[in-house]
């Protein structure tokens, strides 16, 4: 057959790129228009975190779910279910007259979208043959997901200008619509047959509460300058539930998350990098955005200013297998990690009469290359020591760290920016607001530091990064 794709093929690309591309793009389309719903909501500081915390959460405790689901449903019908659970969350959130609600409607999107973007995955694996057609697919698969951040800035921008922020949630409407539509007239191959395994949901339960309680407790305002008691009960209870969680995934059969795995050295010094990668990568976006509109930027001028950020993270995911096959995952690591650390400390320095052109653009464009390849990097050094057979739960581990570390790290550094600008004397000032950026982006530094020292101490068993970089797709 070639590396030609047939029409059937490529027909079934079409919807499952879309499908992700539009619930990529809705989350960079969300970040950019989080001050004009503030606005319109009338929200306190410390809860437009969670617009962008509660997608993240949810999407991260229930990515495995969804490839373990689409093995035992069906990876056509799980699509299908994911993008129907994403428009009705869409419509809701369009909708929403409160917060609570808004946010709860973000909730039930990331579950949405962690259903939908495994089985698209799947999809492409059991219907693609092994060689060219395949990694082609994922390559068209990849670039329309990335592309899909570049673009939802400035399509959030021009929406939330012209037709305000609900406008972002009723286009998921029609898009998500046609492609369920679509996907009843597509063919997918359904001979391959896979081990059929049970949902481990004790163990997603607990793992999902946990976090939610950890990060609900974090994000509690102190009293006086200290923890009050409720505070301090909620972090010891989401703790324990954690633990619980560990204790669960030790004996269940079919566990969310293997144990034995992390016994693999590569594996978990790659998972907490990445954590802590998307704690900082997260934060840094949600900084930026309030800062944009505390300098007046409109929504498209916040999308627009994005915009380097992106295009050079997709350009940049391109070209990193090259530089990992020459150097390998660890050097790119700690290079990355290294440029990471000083881009957050520069963007520290953030004020009131700073030049976009010449202190936040030349810092997008350095931090969208090394954010890009720090990010392949994490993806190839979690899976180079795992068996092959093992790669797929592999990666699905570090992407649930990956997501975690976004809605806990937002949390954490969203939580140190409030308290900072609240112990400031005028709190509604610019300056009030700017120092607690400057000391949650000084911390994010930390965070990038810590990830820079675990990439120095790595090591690796594997010298094939490049079949390991060539079966991963990217």
């Amino acid at each position: 057959m070639g590396d030609r794709i047939s029409k059937a093929n490529m027909f079934l690309l079409i919807i499952v790129c879309f499908a992700q591309f539009i619930e990529v793009m809705n989350s960079s389309t969300v970040v950019v228009a989080l001050p004009s719903i503030q606005t319109a909501l009338h929200m306190h500081a410390n809860d437009l975190q969670w617009i962008v915390t509660s997608y993240v959460l949810t999407f991260a405790c229930f990515l495995m779910i969804g490839g373990r689901a689409s093995d035992l449903l069906g990876r056509k019908r799980v699509l299908m279910i994911g993008l129907s659970i994403f428009v009705i969350s869409s419509l809701a959130g369009a909708l929403a007259t409160n917060p609570v609600s808004l946010i709860a409607s973000r909730a039930v999107q990331g579950i949405g979208a962690a259903l939908s973007i495994p089985a698209a995955m799947s999809l492409i694996s059991n219907n693609f043959p092994v060689g060219a057609q395949r990694n082609k697919a994922f390559g068209i698969f990849g670039a329309l997901g990335s592309g899909g951040a570049a673009a939802g800035s400035i399509v959030g921008g021009i929406l939330t200008d012209s037709a305000g922020w609900r406008s972002l949630f009723y286009l998921n409407v029609p898009l998500g619509v046609l492609l369920i539509i679509g996907l009843f007239f597509v063919k997918v191959n359904t001979s391959n047959t896979v081990e059929k395994k049970s949902i481990d949901w004790f163990g997603l339960i607990s793992v999902l509460a946990g976090i939610f309680v950890l990060v609900y407790g974090i994000s509690m305002p102190d009293v006086n300058g200290s923890w009050p008691v409720e505070k301090i009960a909620l972090l010891i209870i989401g703790i324990g539930v954690l633990a619980l969680f560990v204790l669960i995934e030790k004996f269940t059969i079919n566990p969310l998350m293997p144990l034995h795995l992390f016994k693999i050295r590569s594996l978990v010094t790659s998972n907490i990098i990445g954590f802590l990668m998307f704690s900082y990568v997260t934060s840094f976006n949600y900084f930026s955005t309030l800062y944009f509109h505390e300098l007046g930027y409109s929504s498209l001028e916040i999308g627009m200013a994005f915009l380097p950020l992106g295009v050079t993270s997709i350009i940049v995911t391109q070209i990193t297998p090259f530089f990992m096959r020459k150097f390998g995952a660890k050097k790119v690591q700690i290079v990355t990690q290294a440029i990471n650390a000083l881009g957050m400390f520069w963007l520290s320095n953030m004020s009131m009469d700073k030049s976009y052109v010449s202190f936040i653009f030349p810092a997008f464009i350095v931090l969208g290359l090394s954010v890009g390849a720090s990010y392949t990097a994490v993806i190839v050094g979690s899976v180079q020591d795992v068996k092959p057979e093992e790669h797929g739960i592999a990666g699905g581990i570090v992407n649930t760290f990956i997501q975690l570390g976004g809605s806990l790290g937002l949390s954490i550094l969203a939580t140190v920016a409030t308290t900072v600008t609240g112990s400031v004397h005028n709190v509604s000032s610019n300056n009030a607001l700017l120092s607690g950026f400057h000391t949650a982006l000084i911390v994010a530094g930390g965070f990038a530091i810590v990830a820079l020292i675990l990439a120095l101490l790595s090591e690796s068993k594997s010298t094939n990064v490049s079949s390991v970089a060539q079966e991963l797709h990217v």
